[in-house]
């Protein structure tokens, strides 16, 4: 499988997009029992980091198929990737949710690397009246059309697995797709006015639903960040949101951290409207 997916319409059900699960495989499951989500027909599209932080990293990781169950890489899986193949670089990983990894038997952690490194670091849906652009983190300069064009260009250094220390284009890919925090820093700082400063979890997420009604719908300007450029809706992930948010074209869905006041973003694209 390449780096880029291009998905056709689904012809016998509904489609999913779900926010970064990091583990929380019951929480899935109990959301998609609410939808009433059918594998035999429906398919879920997960923003990658379905890793880390939850209790069933491995079993999420089993469950991806890329043809019910489909998912880009996250930064979260990319660490995994790292940490394994080249372990100078796997305290970082563990720091971050990824201790679960290093218990499990080498040739377990290979079969999971293996597989991850399978996945595409973008898909395209055709939802029907619309093109959707799934991503983890964000696309390059507003432009959808940039952003596959870049990936084409590291795609053969991808399906060779080379290491992802090595090469400069895939490291400025991965800092881009995968790491980067630019628009959701537009969407807190400027259309949210919450500004750089440090704040409790709680304060956080109180001002943030506080001010979600003041994002603007008609001011251009504002809005301008979140357009993009030859897709109709793009999915993003890896930036948290107490709950999810649409601005623009952008659909921000990283919203569960195991709070029990939290929920994971869940979209059907077949109920999306523009």
């Amino acid at each position: 499988m390449g780096i880029y997916l291009k998905i056709g319409r689904n012809q016998l059900g509904r489609d999913f997009v779900v926010g970064d699960v990091h583990g929380h495989l019951h929480q899935l499951d109990k959301q998609l029992q609410k939808v009433a989500f059918d594998p035999f027909c429906d398919r879920l599209f997960c923003l990658g980091d379905l890793i880390d932080r939850g209790p069933l990293s491995d079993s999420l990781l089993s469950l991806i198929d890329q043809q019910t169950y489909f998912s880009v890489l996250g930064n979260h899986e990319a660490m995994m990737i790292s940490g394994h193949e080249n372990p100078e670089t796997a305290p970082r990983h563990k720091s971050n949710g990824g201790g679960w990894f290093y218990k499990l038997r080498v040739e377990e952690r290979q079969y999971l690397v293996n597989q991850v490194r399978r996945w595409p670091w973008a898909i395209e849906l055709d939802a029907g009246d619309l093109r959707v652009g799934l991503i983890h983190a964000n696309v390059l300069n507003n432009s959808w059309s940039l952003t596959l064009s870049t990936l084409a260009a590291i795609d053969k250094a991808w399906s060779t697995d080379v290491s992802l220390e090595e090469g400069e284009a895939i490291a400025r890919a991965l800092k881009h797709f995968l790491w980067d925090r630019s628009l959701a820093k537009q969407l807190y700082q400027h259309l949210l006015g919450m500004g750089g400063a440090k704040r409790t979890m709680a304060e956080y997420k109180r001002l943030f639903l506080e001010r979600l009604d003041t994002i603007p719908s008609t001011n251009l300007k504002s809005l301008a960040p979140f357009k993009i450029e030859g897709i109709d809706a793009l999915f993003l992930g890896h930036n948290f949101v107490p709950k999810g948010v649409t601005v623009g074209d952008c659909h921000f869905m990283d919203s569960y951290r195991g709070g029990s006041d939290e929920e994971l973003t869940l979209v059907c694209l077949n109920e999306l409207q523009y």
